[in-house]
C-alpha cells in the first residue's frame, strides 16, 4: 500500500512504478469523484462522505479481485475508513470486518502532506491545510489496524521509488 493525504504524490510514484514494469493497483477515489462530477451525483469526500466512501468500498474490492497481482496500491479500504473517522462519520461494519490482510501486506508506504507539491485541481479543491489533520487520522488508523508504517522520504520521484523498491526487499528477505 501506498497511502497519505492527497496530493503527497501517491499516484505519481505508482505512475513510476508501472513504468518500471511493476502492476499496481490505481487510485479508486479520484476515479469516482470524476465519475460522481461528471454524472452530477454528490459522492465527493467534501459533499457526501458516506456515499463516497461507499462507492469507493464497492469499486476497491471489484479492483482488488480483478487486479490480484498488483505489487502495490494506491491507498487501501484503511484510508477509506479512516476518512469517514475524520469526518465523524459512522464507520459500518462491512468497512471494519473487511479481510484486509488477504489483499494487503502489513508494511505501507506513507506519502506525508508535501506543501511544495501540492496542486489543488477540480478533484482535489481543498486547501492543502485541510490535509493535516486528515493525514494524522490516516496514520492514526492505519496504526490501530497494526500496520508497519516507512515513511516515504521528500525528494524526487525516481528515488522515492528506488526508495520504495530497496524496503521491498528487505521486507522480501525478512520474510523468509
Amino acid at each position: 500500500i501506498i497511502s497519505g493525504p492527497p496530493g503527497s504524490g501517491k499516484s505519481t510514484l505508482i505512475q513510476a512504478l508501472e513504468e518500471k514494469g511493476i502492476q499496481c493497483l490505481n487510485e479508486v477515489s479520484r476515479d469516482i469523484i470524476i465519475a460522481e462530477q461528471n454524472s452530477g451525483n454528490n459522492g465527493m469526500p467534501w459533499l457526501n462522505i458516506e456515499r463516497f466512501a461507499q462507492l469507493v468500498f464497492d469499486e476497491t474490492k471489484l479492483r482488488l479481485q480483478k487486479e490480484a497481482e498488483s505489487v502495490f496500491c494506491d491507498r487501501s479500504l484503511i484510508d477509506t475508513i479512516a476518512y469517514l473517522v475524520h469526518a465523524n462519520k459512522r464507520v459500518e461494519d462491512h468497512f471494519k470486518n473487511f479481510n484486509f490482510n488477504k489483499y494487503y501486506h502489513k508494511t505501507i508506504f506513507y506519502a506525508q502532506p508535501w506543501k511544495d507539491i501540492y496542486v489543488q485541481d477540480e478533484q482535489r479543491p481543498q486547501l492543502f491545510e485541510d490535509h493535516l489533520s486528515l493525514s494524522k487520522m490516516i496514520l492514526d488508523v492505519y496504526n490501530k489496524y497494526n500496520y508497519n508504517i516507512i515513511f516515504l522520504p521528500f525528494t524526487s520521484v525516481s528515488l522515492r521509488s528506488e526508495f520504495i523498491l530497496k524496503e521491498l526487499e528487505k521486507i522480501k528477505i525478512n520474510n523468509k
